[in-house]
């Protein structure tokens, strides 16, 4: 690929998210309201309080309402009730530790279980020391106390969900508008990249646009009720993304076959359908303009170059087409799962914590409760960075936050009107920052910290109390890195497990396909099920690392693979049934699900495996499966999936 190319692709993948003006203005009004109010009825103690339950705010932005409702509802009583464990145990330092330690631990699956967005479970855990380790307090005041962060995290839900009244759709019709927006730049990517000779690279674009319809189809199916028909707007929405599927497939086969290139005219008209949908309506052209010669699709055997992607792939009814929901009861049990990265990390951040409430009360401190905290922070809410990453930016931006906090306090100690003002505008402007903006959002957290516990100390100096933060700090980021080491991030054997889990039930849809020759409900549900759950493995493991394995590179080609396979299953025409051909593709599936337990992909151990595994089954009439049943294998063999412009190699029967 020449520079230019390369410079435009790493240009488009570098943007930096936007500044969300109504995410802090949203932030601003709410924090400011519990605050000043209860500051001015009570005090600014009994405020410090209420502004804690605000910290809800930092979870479920990118989650649909019918989710983010319920979700948030879980997480503002949880805030009260770890305040009320910690207020409760305060003083007992060996009640205290066991209580944190839960809560710590708790926390972090309750996150991994809802996949709630958001900082992991760093606030729960701030909220329950900050409680811990404040002087005991009669039972009175502690139910006290907790009302005021019920007020706080109950303004937070409402502020949350205030949404719902103008756009009720808006958070789904985002993520849809993403996914198109992101196959737009794969297919001019891949477009300039066939244009280059020899064919350039366009991986890339490729693997930013299958996160982002992924991303897509995890808020559709985040946004479904139980037991209840979905709303018009999410069936319509639905729809864009089997469409959208459709197109998507088409340019991945152009980018790995080579042939025509992409029409210079999709593009454009995939920009203009993401502009629409985030508008709140529906692209008017069902099809992207031909604009010339075109691959075909992939869902149309023997389809001619120059036809578009179609519009409605044939399928079943509408209705069948949404498979049944996991439970709760399902998720939970998969959380804990062998094929989970969560038992790990929850042990991991659960010993930190515990390792530091010992520590923060044995030392002589002035406020301990940020050993707890910072080992906490520097395990978990970081965007997708690795412990050291996150402990880097944390560590600069408490630094900054520090020297600015103790300047400002050799002029001026704000008294509590201007402390409300500036607790308040700063806490909006770090909520309305991209979540990739760790330091600047520490940098502003500090001094709002420092501030709040200042104005709840019964001796207040601020300048100390900034030193003693960032020695507190420091301490507990210690402690978490040193638990990173200890709690080494994510098995193999669970990592193994997880891409078995996945090719076994790719296995079931697809005999299911064949065997009936329609779309099957359960079948499909569960093989799209464990390829999200390979996918949030694949996310796991990279930020649980202290130095970078690689493995999550390893399995990004098998994660491809198989989501091309289920692709396939999706698009593919309703045919005859192929009992045979079933059970020829389920056992060769099966073997591979085999195989996939015993080593990561592209290691000797896995390669010793699939050796023993009979030969790619070619279904008759089927050319389009075997040769993704090649590239399945061939991703677990080498970790790597054919080079563009390449044909999967053939085996001879």
């Amino acid at each position: 690929m020449s520079r230019a190319v390369t410079r435009k692709a790493h240009r488009w993948r570098t943007v930096p998210p936007a500044f969300d003006r109504w995410r802090a203005v949203r932030s601003t009004l709410t924090f400011g309201l519990c605050l000043g109010a209860v500051t001015a009825v009570a005090g600014l103690h009994y405020g410090v309080f209420a502004a804690i339950g605000c910290y809800v705010d930092a979870y479920g932005t990118r989650d649909p309402y019918p989710r983010r409702g319920p979700v948030l509802g879980l997480l503002c009583a949880g805030f009260v009730v770890t305040f009320t464990a910690g207020s409760l145990v305060a003083g007992d330092v060996w009640a205290m530790t066991a209580v944190l330690a839960v809560v710590a631990g708790g926390a972090t699956l309750f996150v991994h279980t809802l996949h709630l967005s958001g900082p992991g479970s760093y606030f729960v855990v701030l909220v329950s020391a900050l409680a811990a380790f404040l002087p005991p307090v009669g039972l009175a005041e502690t139910v006290t106390r907790a009302g005021c962060v019920a007020i706080g995290a109950s303004v937070s839900w409402l502020s949350a969900m205030s949404g719902r009244l103008v756009r009720p759709y808006a958070p789904e019709e985002r993520a849809v508008s993403a996914a198109f927006r992101s196959v737009a730049a794969f297919a001019d990517t891949a477009r300039r990249a066939a244009a280059v000779p020899p064919r350039g690279d366009s991986s890339a674009a490729r693997r930013s646009a299958c996160t982002a319809v992924h991303a897509a189809w995890a808020a559709l199916e985040d946004a479904r009720g139980r037991g209840t028909a979905p709303a018009p707007r999410r069936l319509a929405l639905f729809d864009l993304m089997v469409r959208l599927e459709a197109v998507f497939d088409t340019l991945q086969n152009a980018a790995e076959r080579g042939g025509d290139p992409v029409p210079a005219t999709w593009a454009p008209w995939l920009r203009a359908s993401a502009a629409a949908v985030r508008a709140g309506a529906t692209p008017g052209s069902p099809l992207p303009p031909s604009g010339g010669s075109a691959p075909a699709p992939p869902n149309r055997a023997g389809g001619k170059p120059g036809a578009p992607p179609p519009s409605r792939p044939a399928r079943a009814p509408r209705a069948p087409r949404l498979p049944p929901r996991r439970s709760l009861g399902a998720e939970m049990r998969h959380t804990v799962s062998s094929a989970s990265p969560a038992p790990t990390v929850a042990l991991r951040v659960a010993l930190a914590v515990a390792v530091g409430t010992v520590l923060g009360w044995a030392l002589p401190l002035l406020h301990p409760a940020w050993v707890a905290v910072g080992a906490a922070a520097s395990l978990q809410g970081g965007p997708g960075r690795q412990p050291s990453q996150r402990v880097g930016s944390r560590f600069v931006g408490t630094v900054a936050g520090v020297a600015i906090t103790v300047l400002v306090a050799q002029v001026h100690q704000p008294g509590t009107g201007a402390t409300v003002a500036v607790a308040t505008v700063v806490h909006g402007v770090s909520r309305g920052l991209p979540p990739s903006a760790l330091l600047l959002r520490t940098l502003l957290n500090t001094p709002v910290a420092l501030l709040l516990v200042d104005a709840v100390l019964p001796e207040p100096d601020l300048a100390p109390l900034a030193a003693y933060r960032l020695l507190d700090l420091t301490l507990g980021m210690c402690l978490g890195m040193a638990a990173a080491l200890l709690v080494r991030g994510v098995p193999l054997r669970r990592v193994r497990a997880a891409v078995s889990v996945a090719v076994a039930a790719t296995g079931s849809a697809v005999g299911e396909r064949l065997r009936t020759g329609t779309f099957h409900a359960a079948s499909e549900s569960t093989a799209w099920q464990r390829t999200s759950d390979l996918w949030t493995m694949h996310a796991s493991v990279p930020v649980e690392e202290i130095r970078a394995t690689g493995t999550a590179d390893r399995l990004w080609p098998s994660l491809l693979a198989i989501r091309r396979l289920l692709c396939w299953n999706l698009l593919r025409d309703a045919s005859a049934p192929a009992p045979d051909e079933s059970a020829r593709v389920g056992d060769f599936l099966r073997a591979l699900s085999g195989a996939a337990r015993t080593d990561l992909p592209g290691s000797p151990g896995i390669g010793s495996a699939l050796s023993r595994v009979p030969r790619t089954p070619r279904p008759a009439h089927e050319p389009e499966l075997h040769r993704r049943l090649t590239a399945l294998r061939s991703a677990l063999e080498d970790a790597a999936l054919p080079p563009p412009a390449t044909e999967p190699p053939r085996e001879t029967d």
